[in-house]
C-alpha cells in the first residue's frame, strides 16, 4: 500500500497546504505575477543506448539527491491467477545479491545517513532513495548491482510471502472499509485488469513462489523498462555520466510487453452492501468510471480535477455545505478524482451519515445535488477558489526533493509529458464553468457508478445507521 506514497502525498496533503496558504491571501497574484511564479525547474532527459530513460529534475537548495527508479511494471500487470506477484517482488528486491548480503543495501543506506524505500501501484513499481549529494555513485552501484544480479536466500523467499500476506491482513481484512473499497473497484472495472487489488487476493498470494518471481524479474526488470529520476544539487554534466556508467552497461533486452484487456461501455448501475462487525460507524460511498490524463476521453481530466476541489475538498465545498451544514443528514462529505492512471481512472464521493440518517436518504440527497450541477455551470468566484487550490499543489510540490521527483515520475511513467508539471498553472487557468459541467454530465451517470454501504451486522443496536429494505435487497442481489 506504499502507492499511497504518492497519490494521498502528492494530491492530498499539498492540497491541504493549499488551502491554508489561499485562507491567508498568499495565493491571490495576477495572471503574469503567476506564470512567474510558476516557471518551475529545467527539466531535462536523456535516453541511454540501452533503452533506459534518464530525467533530471535539479535542485540546488540543498546539497542532496533524492534518486528514483521507476518500472514499467505493476499490480495490473500481474499474470492471471498469480495477483499480488509485483507487490511481492518488489519485497524480494531487498534480499541481496551476491556482492550485497540481505538486508545490506538499507544497512548501507542507513549507514550514509540516507532514508529508502520502494512502493507498488497499479500501473508501476518504484524504489527511492533520499541521500546527500556525494554517495550518489554508492547508490546507483548498489541498484545496478540488485536490478542484474537478485539473488534471494532459499530461506527468505516464504519468509517474505508471509510478510505480504500480513500485511493484507492487517491493511485490508482487518478493515472494513479497506474490504469495502476492494469490492467497489472488483465490481467498478468489468474487465480491466484495475479491479485486482494490488497486494493481491490472499488464496492467490499463498501459492506465489519464488520461480514465479524469477520469471517476472527476468521479463520486466530491464532498462527498456525503466525510468530513472534524479531530483537535487546536480548537472546533466555531473548525472549523464554516473548514469551511463553504472545503468548505461546493463544489458538491453526485448521489450516487455502489456497484456491489458479493454474495459466495455458500463451499461448498468451497481451497488455493494459489506457488512461487518468491525464497523462503527457507517459509510456510504460511490465510484464512477472516468477517464484519466492520458485514458478514455482525456478533455474531461483537467475539468475534473475542478469539478473534485468545487464537490468535495474541505468545509467550504459544495458536498460539505448541502448534507452537513445545510441538510445536517452527515457528519463529513467529500470528493477525489484520481486522474494520474495509465489505464482508466474514477471519480468518487464519500459521506458519512449522520446518526439516524438512513443510506436512501443519502443517496437522494446526493443524486439530487449532483443533478443540480448537471443543470447548471459553476459559477466564476467558486470555480477561481478551485482552480487557486489546484495551481498551488504544484506549488507546493516543488517545496522538496522527493515530492517533485515522484509526481515528474508518475507523470512520465504513465505515459504523460512533465510539462503538465510545468503547465499546470496554465492548464489550470484555462478550465472553463462550461468544461466542468460538460465533464459532470459526462462522467457523474448513474448507469457508470458503483455505490457502496458500509453497515453493522443485521443485528446491531438499532442506534446504528440502516438501510431502507429496497436498497438492502439491491446490495445483497
Amino acid at each position: 500500500m506504499r502507492k499511497l506514497l504518492i497519490g494521498l502525498l502528492i494530491v492530498g496533503v499539498l492540497a491541504a497546504a493549499a488551502l491554508w496558504a489561499a485562507q491567508q491571501g498568499w495565493l491571490g497574484t495576477t495572471k503574469s505575477e503567476s506564470d512567474k511564479e510558476y516557471s518551475g525547474p529545467d527539466i531535462e532527459s536523456f535516453r541511454l543506448s540501452n533503452g533506459m530513460e534518464v530525467v533530471l529534475v535539479p535542485n540546488h537548495r540543498v546539497p542532496a539527491i533524492s534518486h528514483t527508479l521507476w518500472l514499467n511494471i505493476g499490480a495490473a500487470d500481474d499474470p492471471r491467477g498469480k495477483s499480488g506477484l509485483a507487490h511481492y517482488l518488489e519485497h524480494l528486491m531487498f534480499k541481496g545479491t551476491p556482492n550485497l548480503p540481505s538486508g545490506e543495501f538499507s544497512r548501507k543506506i542507513e549507514k550514509l545517513g540516507g532514508n529508502h524505500n520502494a512502493f507498488t501501484g497499479r500501473d508501476f513499481t518504484g524504489y527511492y532513495v533520499n541521500i546527500a549529494r556525494e554517495h550518489l555513485a554508492t547508490v546507483m552501484e548498489m541498484e545496478a548491482d540488485r536490478f542484474q544480479h537478485l539473488s534471494i536466500p532459499a530461506d527468505e523467499w516464504e519468509k517474505e510471502r508471509e510478510v505480504i500476506i500480513e500485511e493484507r491482513r492487517s491493511r485490508i481484512d482487518n478493515r472494513p472499509a479497506a474490504m469495502l473499497g476492494e469490492q467497489m473497484q472488483a465490481t467498478l472495472f468489468l474487465h480491466h485488469p484495475y479491479r485486482i487489488p494490488v497486494i493481491g487476493w490472499k488464496h492467490e498470494m499463498e501459492a506465489l513462489s519464488l520461480e514465479d518471481a524469477r520469471k517476472f524479474y527476468e521479463y520486466y526488470y530491464h532498462p527498456g523498462n525503466m525510468l530513472l529520476v534524479v531530483a537535487g544539487d546536480i548537472t546533466r554534466a555531473e548525472l549523464e555520466p554516473l548514469a551511463q556508467q553504472y545503468y548505461g552497461v546493463i544489458p538491453a533486452r526485448k521489450p516487455a510487453k502489456r497484456n491489458w484487456l479493454s474495459e466495455p461501455q458500463a451499461i448498468a448501475a451497481r451497488e455493494v452492501t459489506l457488512r461487518h462487525a468491525l464497523v462503527q460507524q457507517p459509510q456510504w460511498r460511490r465510484i464512477y468510471s472516468a477517464p484519466s490524463l492520458v485514458n478514455g476521453d482525456t478533455r474531461h481530466a483537467m475539468p475534473l480535477q475542478a469539478l473534485s476541489y468545487w464537490l468535495g475538498d474541505g468545509k467550504t465545498s459544495r458536498l460539505y455545505q448541502a448534507l452537513v451544514v445545510e441538510q445536517k443528514i452527515a457528519t463529513s462529505a467529500s470528493a477525489y478524482y484520481a486522474g494520474l492512471s495509465r489505464g482508466p481512472s474514477d471519480f468518487s464521493i464519500a459521506i458519512t451519515p449522520a446518526p439516524g440518517v438512513s443510506m436512501p436518504q443519502i443517496t437522494q440527497a446526493v443524486d439530487a445535488l449532483l443533478q443540480d450541477i448537471a443543470a447548471q455551470p459553476i459559477d466564476n468566484h467558486t470555480l477561481e477558489r478551485a482552480k487557486t487550490l489546484l495551481k498551488a499543489s504544484a506549488i507546493y510540490a516543488r517545496d522538496g526533493l522527493q515530492p517533485i521527483a515522484q509526481y515528474v515520475g508518475y507523470l512520465r511513467i504513465i505515459g504523460a509529458d512533465v510539462s503538465y508539471f510545468t503547465k499546470w498553472p496554465q492548464l489550470v487557468d484555462a478550465i472553463t464553468a462550461e468544461q466542468v459541467q460538460d465533464a459532470a454530465r459526462h462522467v457523474l451517470r448513474i448507469e457508470q457508478s458503483v455505490t457502496g454501504y458500509l453497515l453493522p451486522p443485521q443485528d446491531a443496536a438499532p442506534t446504528q445507521t440502516q438501510p431502507q429494505p429496497a436498497a438492502q435487497e439491491a446490495g445483497d442481489e
